[in-house]
């Protein structure tokens, strides 16, 4: 039986996956698949992940991750205070927090579309980025000072001009 389209009960996304979401008139399609009852915000967020922009924009994201994990791995493999120690903890460091963000909207998709182990994989992979972002503090790389330092330079930018007042005499 053919969704009906004329009510827009249910809308497409990649694969032939039917997402429902409207509880309206549900009875009257018994035999088509049913997805979660999604917000409008959600359906064009599935929309999107189903589509060819969405799924680059996807697949750059979990290209990031697995980059950021790979570095955590040869990080955690190497000598201490070995310059592949430094390059690996920097990179990892440098890569952790956008696959984070990457990782999270991978979860949030999975979530609307109710595919549950991909939330747990997902969830799973977030936290163990998450806890080997704040477990090793002490590692030298890049980043360590920079903080200070950044601060530093932007009150010196963003301090107020002051001129020399010419001397009386």
């Amino acid at each position: 039986m053919e969704p009906l389209l004329d009510q827009q009960q249910w809308f497409q996304v990649s694969g032939g996956l039917y997402v429902w979401y409207s509880w309206a008139d549900a009875r009257l399609l018994p035999s088509a698949p049913r997805g979660p009852p999604v917000s409008p915000g959600m359906e064009a967020v599935a929309s999107f992940s189903g589509s060819i922009p969405g799924q680059i924009l996807l697949a750059l994201g979990q290209t990031v991750v697995v980059v950021c994990v790979c570095f955590d791995m040869v990080r955690a493999l190497s000598v201490p205070r070995s310059h592949r120690r430094f390059v690996a903890s920097t990179v990892f460091r440098t890569l952790a927090v956008p696959s984070i963000i990457a990782n999270g909207l991978t979860v949030l998709i999975a979530l609307v579309l109710a595919s549950w182990i991909d939330v747990v994989m997902g969830m799973f992979v977030l936290m163990a980025i998450i806890f080997r972002l704040h477990h090793d503090k002490d590692e030298d790389n890049w980043w360590k000072g920079k903080g200070k330092k950044l601060a530093r330079w932007a009150r010196r930018q963003f301090a107020g001009r002051t001129a020399a007042a010419p001397a009386m005499g």
